[in-house]
């Protein structure tokens, strides 16, 4: 009798551990599921490969060029997950192609081998932030706690400080 009962209380702790593992998780003291946590945890990873990219960008190297490229599809491509069509055009033309977009400013910097001055990268910034915030969209739809979220993702990936520090390269 005492091993069924001590089998079962083995299983009901072991149950009890593993429904905790699979539940949901706080971050930023949002609670979140696992798999928005794994986007989230994805996405951090998407924004400090991109801003670490720009902050080496040099517009006499090619690679550097190329390597921020990349990085700003692949945060274009899976940073929009689970985001609304009105949200997708915004995220795409702040991070696009076009004369305004963050690969816009990076195309043209390179073209004409020159760096970002305070311009460029104050624009740079800016649309990595509004970004960045878009992100959230996809995880929540309640604006409080997309703020915290933000917030939350800014002081992981140190966001809003290293962003400063693009355009030092030149």
């Amino acid at each position: 009798m005492k091993k069924i009962i001590s089998v079962l209380l083995s299983l009901m702790v072991v149950t009890l551990f593993m429904s905790a593992c699979t539940h949901n998780k706080v971050y930023g003291t949002v609670v979140v599921s696992p798999e928005k946590y794994k986007q989230i945890s994805a996405d951090k990873k998407l924004i400090e490969k991109t801003i670490s990219g720009l902050e080496k960008f040099n517009s006499e190297n090619p690679e550097t060029e190329k390597s921020v490229m990349r990085s700003l599809d692949a945060l274009i491509k899976k940073g929009q997950r689970k985001m609304n069509d009105s949200d997708r055009v915004k995220f795409e033309a702040l991070l696009g192609d076009h004369k305004n977009g963050v690969k816009g400013i990076v195309k043209k910097a390179y073209t004409h081998q020159r760096g970002f001055d305070d311009d460029l990268s104050g624009r740079i910034r800016s649309n990595m932030l509004k970004s960045i915030k878009l992100m959230t969209h996809g995880i929540t739809k309640n604006e409080n706690d997309r703020k915290k979220i933000y917030k939350q993702v800014l002081e992981d990936t140190k966001a809003d400080k290293n962003l400063y520090k693009i355009g030092g390269n030149e």
